[in-house]
């Protein structure tokens, strides 16, 4: 848990703000890609973080970050999106 402002924002410039899943202008919780960062912003407001926030918080690197964005890999039996029609 954070003991204050500064160090809430310092943890999450070290994961959330270098994660590509972070969201900062989402507002419904089921629809954001990572519900500890959404969390944390509404700790900011609300002044205190949920609980199920705490354990994730407690260490200095978030196991759930990702810098880059999953590239994958195309099927070779995909079909082309989009042909020329004849």
């Amino acid at each position: 848990m954070f003991s204050n402002g500064s160090e809430a924002d310092w943890w999450q410039s070290r994961n959330c703000y270098r994660c590509w899943k972070y969201n900062a202008e989402g507002t419904e919780r089921e629809k954001m890609r990572c519900k500890i960062a959404y969390d944390i912003d509404i700790g900011y407001i609300t002044g205190e973080l949920p609980k199920r926030a705490d354990n994730i918080t407690e260490k200095p690197d978030c196991p759930y970050r990702q810098e880059k964005r999953p590239v994958y890999k195309k099927r070779d039996n995909a079909m082309p999106l989009f042909e020329e029609v004849v």
